[in-house]
């Protein structure tokens, strides 16, 4: 595998963009009225599926985003409650749900947040629209990008501290808002990790985002995409430096290996990462 690691352009702080609101992959944090975690309960901060319509039959609730039930025993997410359907896997077998969470949560036809959807609100109750009855693969909190992206790494696995100290780089390279669609004022970067124009955004073989976003059939602009090639690119390429940061301890090593290996910028402005990465941590945590 290549471990080419080009020469970067000195990163740039873009200036701070109000926060935008995605849905997309991660954990949502829990409260104290979601302790009982994944009971087949729908309790207060949660969204449930049910296996019947109007909310009846066994309940699978959720606190969080998820991208991919999976569809077959015993890994897939199942229906826990008593009633209709328990134990069946969710994917492609829910009817209606129950949004007793504080956030919007949209249902998907498609894993990964794509095709047909259904928004349904805070405190919404709703049968699944005939095309998702039956037919559901994924779901989304509505989140700020910030810890979107906390729990997307998170959730692949990294410790909260090492996805802080990712997560302060990229507020640093492309705002604080981490905003998919930064483009570097006169200069190459683009994307939340600003990758280079003729490099890893649009030219190098098996390496780049223009060509990453064809083959999952996404938009380079959207950030779940972006979040994909950056556990792409640092689970292919050994020379972005996976294993130093998974080795980092401290928010202070997780943001040098990530700035120093993956980032590889010049002018990197060491402090204000970490800055941002403690903040991170502070909030999502």
């Amino acid at each position: 595998m290549s471990t080419r690691r080009p020469v970067r352009r000195t990163s740039f702080l873009l200036a701070p963009l109000a926060a935008l609101v995605m849905i997309l992959s991660g954990i949502a944090l829990p409260s104290a009225a979601q302790a009982a975690g994944r009971d087949g309960v729908c309790n207060d901060g949660e969204f449930c599926y049910y296996y019947n319509s109007d909310q009846a039959g066994s309940v699978s609730d959720f606190t969080g985003s998820i991208g991919d039930y999976g569809a077959t025993q015993p890994s897939c997410y199942e229906f826990k409650g008593a009633g209709n359907g328990k134990g069946i896997c969710v994917k492609n077998n829910a009817a209606s749900v129950y949004n007793r969470s504080s956030k919007p949560v949209t249902v998907y036809y498609n894993s990964d947040y794509q095709g047909t959807s259904q928004t349904i609100p805070a405190g919404g109750r709703a049968n699944l629209i005939a095309a998702l009855k039956n037919n559901n693969a994924s779901h989304g909190f509505s989140l700020n990008n910030q810890q979107a992206a906390f729990n997307h790494f998170v959730s692949g696995g990294y410790t909260k501290v090492q996805a802080a100290g990712i997560v302060g780089n990229l507020m640093q390279e492309s705002g604080s808002s981490i905003d998919p669609r930064a483009s570097q004022p006169g200069g190459a970067g683009r994307g939340i990790a600003q990758w280079s124009v003729g490099g890893r955004w649009d030219r190098y073989a098996n390496d780049n985002a223009v060509w990453y976003a064809a083959q999952q059939g996404q938009s380079v602009w959207s950030l779940s995409l972006q979040l994909k090639f950056i556990t792409y690119e640092l689970n292919t390429f050994p020379g972005y430096g996976k294993s130093t940061l998974r080795a980092a301890t401290t928010i202070d090593a997780a943001v040098r290996a990530f700035e120093s290996k993956f980032e590889i910028c010049g002018d990197c402005q060491h402090a204000t990462r970490v800055r941002y990465a403690q903040q991170v941590y502070n909030a999502y945590a």
